[in-house]
């Protein structure tokens, strides 16, 4: 082949350089904000980053209250009760 897709796509192919001029080395194409003013949020931004919040501390509080029944604890146990008889651990 001659190196062309046939559903189309960016010309040059995917790792090509792209169509645009030059680079004007913002971060996102966003224009930074006068001095002393503030980046006004886009509508999307407060609802994303409080799911991320809120995902990380329950993932936080899930797993730091997971009991802890793996194998090294079950083998401690265990020996415990065979050594020094069945005691209620």
């Amino acid at each position: 082949g001659s190196g062309s897709l046939k559903g189309g796509g960016p010309p040059g192919g995917f790792w090509s350089e792209g169509t645009k001029a030059k680079s004007d080395g913002l971060l996102f194409g966003e224009t930074p904000p006068a001095p002393g003013k503030t980046r006004k949020w886009e509508t999307w931004e407060a609802p994303w980053y409080a799911t991320l919040v809120g995902s990380f501390v329950l993932l936080y509080v899930g797993l730091s209250a997971k009991p802890d029944n793996g194998i090294t604890t079950w083998a401690r146990d265990e020996a415990s009760k065979r050594r020094y008889g069945s005691q209620d651990n």
